[in-house]
């Protein structure tokens, strides 16, 4: 949706304008999108159409998009690992007439500068990374802080003013960069990395060196769960809220300290890209949960655990107690199948009974009870369907296997019936992982999906949202499913939308490739099989076809 990352931009710069005016502060606001979040050349250059968005580079892939898009005098901030032609590539951006900042962020870094920068007669335009003492809570909280991958310590940085005033370059050293973190939830975390940062920025002005511009990084998060609260998965500020502690807390420190306001750089990633994106599936299987209603039979009173399941039904007793029993009842049927003492039916009626139990107790159940929440989730658990979707978690939301990142599912059809099934999400990958385990809810995040009950002939649809941020970028081919078929969607202006560059997703081929298999030679080697089997010259041509059609469509399935 490219109205969507252009509302981002806007609303972002919008927020540190109003901060900006509130604080009276001079200093410039620019936005800097780290390529990393999402390279996709449509998405980076729909963030900087606006002519004032900057962009920052992890890499010499990075750098060179950075250099074909930017525009004339335009911000670049090169971050990450850097060899000489990383820096050589910097230094000719800087001739090309942009704003471009080498960030030293490993203490040998800057001799690699000091010398490519005299071989090719450029000065450079430097930036500085300090590791800073605060880490925010959160999945990424190792991002920020003193064990940060980059950045250097306090002693690192006082080395490093000290070789530049031996090499004249001191009026190179224009930038302080920190990074608080990254999806911090927490405001008041980014607060105490804020006055960190600005004693570094208040200390190096009163050295006499020359820094004008901060670059505060990332951290602005996203609420991917709606809750509003310090959970990783959430936050509980709003962009405006972020703007103003930013601005204000800067704003403060050069008060205090008689200094001219320094220009200010966040490189909020994820903010501007997490919302603009989603995937359509489609629900290509169901297994039914277990729990249809039941009657007590005559057959049940043959055997002991039985005849107690069976009489659990229908009981108005407490639900706590009630399902306790029929757990532990469960529980026994299955130690005696175990031992010989139950049969395969016995152990089939026993599960029967308990799951009709189970379902009997779902309508009795409240959240507005607490002792009862728990419960409710275990018997939603218990009593969901199993949903097959056409597509790959590995692929399409990495993050959800890799650090159980909370996305939001939702029923993308029949909005106006009350959901009365609930489901587990599954990939088509061979691999157990391949589920969703945490859906967004009204109460809070729990283990099922409220779905709709299936009908004959429906094709149902789920969408999976916020999944703009590093999922398209990180996405791996776990057995060779790969990227799914992509529109871009924009609108009219005149109440409709467009349909813009549509992409078809990866094909068998491209992934095979990919791992080495050259679809050429596999022709070959099937065309050669078939002319081994045996088999009429019609047969051959028509498996042919077939092999060859499989050979070059889509890696998801197609009916």
């Amino acid at each position: 949706f490219n109205d969507i990352l252009r509302d981002r931009v806007r609303r972002l710069r919008a927020a540190f304008e109003q901060a900006q005016q509130t604080q009276a502060y001079s200093g410039n606001y620019t936005t800097a999108y780290p390529i990393k979040v999402n390279q996709q050349r449509s998405v980076v250059e729909q963030i900087v159409a606006d002519g004032a968005t900057g962009l920052e580079a992890g890499s010499k892939p990075e750098l060179m998009a950075a250099l074909s898009l930017a525009r004339p005098g335009g911000l670049v901030v090169c971050n990450g690992y850097k060899d000489r032609e990383y820096i050589r590539l910097a230094l000719i951006g800087r001739r090309l007439g942009l704003r471009l900042y080498i960030v030293i962020e490993k203490p040998q870094e800057l001799e690699l500068v000091l010398e490519e920068s005299a071989r090719l007669g450029i000065e450079p335009l430097l930036g500085v990374r300090v590791r800073l003492a605060v880490s925010a809570a959160g999945n990424w909280q190792n991002s920020g802080g003193e064990r940060a991958k980059f950045g250097l310590s306090a002693a690192q940085l006082l080395s490093l003013v000290e070789r530049l005033e031996q090499a004249g370059g001191i009026p190179w050293l224009q930038m302080l960069h920190v990074h608080l973190g990254s999806q911090i939830p927490n405001l008041a975390d980014i607060r105490k990395g804020l006055r960190e940062a600005a004693r570094y920025f208040v200390e190096l002005s009163q050295l006499g060196v020359p820094i004008d511009t901060l670059d505060l990084g990332g951290g602005l998060g996203v609420d991917y769960e709606g809750s509003g609260t310090r959970h990783f998965s959430s936050i509980n500020y709003s962009v405006e809220a972020y703007a103003e502690v930013v601005v204000a807390a800067i704003a403060e420190a050069c008060r205090e300290a008689s200094l001219v306001y320094p220009a200010i750089i966040t490189e909020s990633g994820r903010a501007l890209t997490a919302h603009h994106s989603l995937l359509i599936s489609n629900l290509i299987d169901r297994e039914a949960a277990p729990g249809a209603a039941v009657t007590p039979a005559e057959s049940d009173q043959t055997l002991p655990v039985l005849a107690q399941l069976s009489q659990l039904l229908g009981s108005e007793a407490s639900p706590l107690e009630l399902f306790e029993q029929a757990q532990e009842l469960l529980d026994q049927a299955r130690r005696e199948f175990e031992l010989g003492a139950l049969s395969l039916a016995g152990r089939a009626r026993a599960e029967q009974l308990f799951y009709a139990i189970c379902r009997e107790l779902q309508p009795r159940l409240a959240y507005s009870s607490r002792r009862q929440r728990e419960l409710i989730e275990r018997i939603h658990l218990l009593l969901a369907d199993k949903l097959f979707l056409n597509f790959s978690l590995f692929q399409s939301m990495p993050d959800a296997w890799a650090i159980e990142q909370i996305f939001p599912v939702v029923p993308l059809q029949r909005l106006d019936e009350v959901p009365e099934r609930r489901g587990v999400v599954h990939d088509l990958t061979c691999d157990s992982d391949g589920c969703i385990e945490h859906y967004v809810e009204q109460d809070g995040v729990e283990a099922s999906l409220p779905v709709h009950a299936p009908r004959a002939g429906e094709a149902y649809y789920l969408g999976i949202f916020l999944l703009g941020a590093y999922q398209e970028i990180l996405g791996d081919i776990h057995n060779l499913f790969g990227d799914s078929d992509a529109v871009n969607l924009e609108l009219d202006g005149q109440g409709g939308y467009r349909l813009l560059e549509p992409e078809r997703g990866d094909s068998v081929d491209e992934l095979l490739s990919y791992v080495h298999f050259d679809p050429r030679a596999m022709e070959i080697a099937l065309r050669t099989r078939l002319n081994q089997a045996g088999l009429d010259k019609a047969q051959r041509d028509h498996f042919f076809a077939e092999l060859k059609s499989g050979l070059y469509g889509y890696t998801y399935l197609e009916d």
